[in-house]
């Protein structure tokens, strides 16, 4: 959740009220219902011991679209078949926008998680989206991904193929090893594996995505996918994917059931990480995050941009990549407020998540006491990136002028100097030179007056994001 400024990494933990109220909005947006995150399909009884009388309530049972967003920790109580391994294995930690789900497979292990959300009711076509990001996951052979699947027993997994006496079929997502399937080093590729009638062998059937679906590490993906079922006893089934929105995807002519299975359906959706399958053992940590999950049987969920108001904002691509890096969160949950202007308290966090700056004991400050950025503050101030407005004081909340934002840029990286006048208007200005330097790179292109750079104008969040990724990218492929 986003700190009182906007722009906190600190996850703040929502009460059961809010946390309803977000689910319910949730469901309003995407046309439907979902169930409370934590909240089983059962009947409570509550007993009032003062008249002896006994009121029971229905909890009504999962309806779909369901979304889940992990933010709660008992979000698990809905799914089945739950493991000690996954408690052991799967941590809430920042997620696509508030918390999500991080999953790790130790070394000498292949299960990261795998408990299934079962289908209210009969379904014979369901879509589904989540975000994944790859933190450090780079395997040396394939192994499963969350997907739908119709496994009423032990069929469709562990290599035991759908037979007449035990039907069944699965869908679950693909990884590959990293550097295979035209990926680079440290990309890995995904697609479907799917048990379906026609597979080629005992196990589920590689249907690899190609070179449009390769993920990198330390990047929030958009996986999307659909099963369509077959006419049971024809070869009319379907599956397709995307990526990011893009359609990258899509085989027909399938068959999951036979002419007698038309019972059998899209009973699951298995929230499967697993290395693996074959005997090679697993020989380090694969770690990756998955968050905002939705299923749904009325049609692609599809996949919106992290920020609703920056949307043709000459800025968004350079917001994206902040993001991406995990430098900004946002205003609110899924707004930037690309056009408010930037704080030194705001500034001091991005620096302190870009930099990561040591600890420090001193307190430079008398005015951010008990301030939500009391420790960036501080850190930038020990590093001398930050000299505070005066009397010992750093005014947290007051606004950074582009020339401030110079000089601060110019603190916190190596950036030479330079002998060029690039603007008229910053003549003798103590910021000139800090104001050169980074012109000189090519980080900042001036304001809209032509050939002027505006330096005591304020930086906007926008803005800011765009200076700060031409600088750190400049930085990482500085020697």
């Amino acid at each position: 959740m986003a700190d009182s400024a906007g722009l906190s990494p600190t996850l703040v933990s929502l009460t059961p009220v809010q946390r309803l109220v977000r689910i319910l909005v949730l469901a309003t947006l995407l046309g439907g219902v979902v169930i409370p995150l934590g909240v089983a399909a059962q009947t409570t009884e509550t007993t009032t011991t003062t008249t002896s009388t006994t009121t029971t309530t229905t909890i009504p049972p999962p309806i779909l679209p369901h979304a889940e967003q992990f933010e709660s920790l008992g979000w698990h109580d809905t799914w089945i078949d739950w493991r000690s391994s996954d408690e052991r294995n799967t941590r809430l930690t920042r997620g696509y926008q508030e918390a999500g789900l991080l999953v790790n497979i130790p070394p000498n292990e292949r299960r990261g998680t795998g408990p299934f959300w079962r289908f209210p009711e009969e379904v014979d076509e369901a879509w589904f989206r989540y975000r994944i990001r790859l933190d450090d996951f780079r395997p040396i052979t394939s192994g499963k991904l969350p997907g739908l699947a119709g496994t009423p027993n032990f069929t469709a997994r562990g290599c035991n193929p759908s037979t007449e006496e035990h039907p069944g079929w699965s869908a679950r997502m693909l990884f590959q090893g990293a550097g295979t399937g035209g990926a680079d080093t440290d990309q890995v590729p995904i697609g479907y594996y799917v048990y379906h009638l026609d597979q080629p062998g005992v196990c589920g059937e590689f249907m690899p995505w190609g070179t449009d679906a390769l993920l990198d590490q330390d990047w929030w993906y958009c996986v999307e996918g659909r099963v369509k079922l077959n006419t049971p006893g024809a070869n009319d089934g379907v599956l397709e994917g995307w990526l990011d929105n893009s359609h990258v995807f899509s085989r027909t002519g399938l068959a999951f059931r036979r002419a007698a299975e038309d019972w059998l359906d899209i009973r699951n959706f298995w929230l499967n990480v697993y290395f693996g399958g074959s005997t090679i053992p697993n020989d380090r940590d694969l770690t990756l995050r998955i968050d905002d999950l939705v299923v749904s049987d009325t049609g692609r969920v599809g996949c919106p941009d992290r920020f609703r108001d920056d949307d043709g904002n000459p800025h968004e691509p350079n917001i994206e990549w902040m993001f991406q890096n995990e430098y900004v969160y946002g205003c609110t949950v899924d707004n930037y407020c690309p056009s408010r202007a930037l704080t030194r308290a705001q500034t001091a966090a991005l620096l302190d998540r870009i930099l990561e700056l040591p600890a420090t004991g001193d307190d430079f400050f008398a005015d951010d006491d008990g301030h939500w950025a009391e420790g960036p503050l501080n850190r930038l101030a020990a590093e001398g990136i930050l000299r505070g407005c005066g009397d010992s004081r750093v005014c947290p909340d007051d606004g950074v002028t582009r020339g401030q934002f110079a000089a601060i840029l110019n603190r916190s990286f190596p950036i030479p100097a330079s002998t060029t006048d690039h603007f008229s208007d910053d003549d003798g200005n103590i910021f000139e030179a800090d104001i050169n330097a980074v012109a000189a790179l090519g980080i900042t292109r001036g304001c809209h007056i032509p050939g002027h750079y505006c330096t005591w104008d304020p930086v906007y969040r926008d803005q800011a994001a765009t200076l700060l990724a031409r600088t750190v990218q400049w930085w990482r492929t500085t020697p």
